[in-house]
This record gives structure tokens, sequence and C-alpha cells, in this order.
């Protein structure tokens, strides 16, 4: 939404004196155009992003504790995944960029329930297998059918000219076997026909969009945090992981 609509904007804002602050996302289309820049990606669409070393695909875990690690997911609990607060513009500048094109619902993204040591041992010895340095957020992740979650680049990536003070990383591991309609592109790179266990890692200011057109729900684990030196070195490594060892 553009600086010169904020007249719009402001009708989503709290009414009372300076509840709607100014932001640098007002200057830009939508607040997707904003977190764009965010990232140092080279947002070209016909480069080949098959062979980019920020997008890692060959770290894999394996064990019959995989084949049986949705004993451990359901019954999946849903978490409330949208916090709205009073000035929140990042919530305003996409709910006004959805009724601009005609979105009818912000409930779309999928759900989320953060990982239980008690519930989900299996998962949690996975977490601690990357050995994160600090900050780590485990979560257990919920596509349903007709979920999408549009091309983007997260929003916590920082700036590449530096305001964020620690670097972070990602890595989704998928918990089923992959279905047909279930899609993923990080940058120009598709991503599909994953085993359960395969995992995905990735440089945060890279772009990426997902949905799920399947006739099934898809799971999978994404755990975000400062990385360690042996993170880092476990991730470059690769290879495949028996879970049952761990």
């Amino acid at each position: 939404m553009a600086k010169n609509n904020l007249s719009e904007m402001r009708k989503l804002a709290p009414d009372h004196k300076n509840a709607f602050p100014d932001h640098p996302c007002l200057e830009y289309d939508c607040y997707y155009d904003y977190l764009d820049t965010l990232s140092d990606y080279h947002f070209d669409r016909w480069r080949d992003d098959s062979d980019s070393p920020d997008v890692d695909l060959s770290l894999k875990f394996r064990g019959k504790a995989i084949d049986n690690i949705m004993d451990e997911v359901l019954p999946f609990e849903r978490e409330q995944s949208k916090n709205v607060y009073q000035n929140d513009i990042k919530a305003a500048a996409v709910a006004a960029w959805y009724l601009q094109n005609e979105i009818g619902s912000m409930a779309h993204v999928g759900y989320k329930q953060r990982v239980d040591p008690e519930k989900h041992p299996t998962l949690q010895k996975i977490v601690d297998w990357f050995e994160y340095a600090e900050n780590v957020q485990p979560i257990i992740m919920e596509k349903n059918i007709g979920n999408w979650e549009g091309w983007h680049v997260d929003s916590h990536c920082g700036h590449p000219n530096g305001y964020r003070q620690k670097e972070l990383h990602r890595v989704i591991i998928h918990l089923q076997d992959w279905q047909f309609g279930q899609m993923l592109f990080w940058g120009t790179k598709p991503i599909m026909q994953w085993r359960a266990g395969d995992c995905l890692s990735y440089d945060v200011r890279v772009p990426h969009v997902t949905a799920n057109c399947s006739r099934y729900k898809r799971y999978s684990l994404r755990i975000t945090g400062v990385p360690s030196k042996n993170t880092l070195t476990k991730v470059q490594q690769g290879g495949i992981i028996n879970v049952d060892e761990l």
C-alpha cells in the first residue's frame, strides 16, 4: 500500500493520538515489497538457483523413529499463529493489501505448535542434534489442504546493511513423504518429492513460497536459532543421520 493511500490504512488503526506510527514500509506498494529490501537476494526471476549454497537439501534423518514420527505429532494442537497488537503497522499494511486484492482471510498460512520434549521426544532429539547456540525456536507446522503462504522474505532476517544483531539460521525437516500437489519454492528452486526426514537448510534472506494443493495435510518441523560452529559444520557435511541412535 503506497504512502499516498495511508488514509485507507488509518481506518484499520486505533483511534487515538499517535496510534499509527510512520514506518519505511509505507513507501512501498505493499508490505511484502518492503520485506524484499531486507534481503540481499538477487531477485532475478530467470537465474537458476539449483546449485545455490543458500539452499541445502543434503541432510536427511532416517530410522524407525522417523517412520513412526506422526505418532508423536498427532493429535496436533493448534496454537495461535497471528499476534496483532495496537499500533501494529505490519498487520494494517498486510490487511490493506489483502483487501485490495480481494483476499478474504488471513488464516490461510497454516498453524503451529511448539515442540514439547515430553510430547515430542524424537523431535527434541533432532532439535538437540543441531546444537544451536541460542534463541532456539522449534515449531511443528501444519499446512492444511488449501493453505498457502505467499512469496516473501522472512521479516526477522534483518537488513543487509545491518541492524540484525546476530545471524539466524533455519532448517525445515519434513515429517511425511511428499504428496502430489504439495510444493515449495526457495528462490527459483522448486522443492518436491521429499521423503519423511529430509531436511531443507536455508539462509533466512532467501525469499520463498509454500502451498498445499494436495489431498492431505502436511506436517514439518521448523527450527530457527543462532547457529553454533557445530550447527553449520553438521549442515554443511550433510549425509544420513540415524535418529534411532541419537
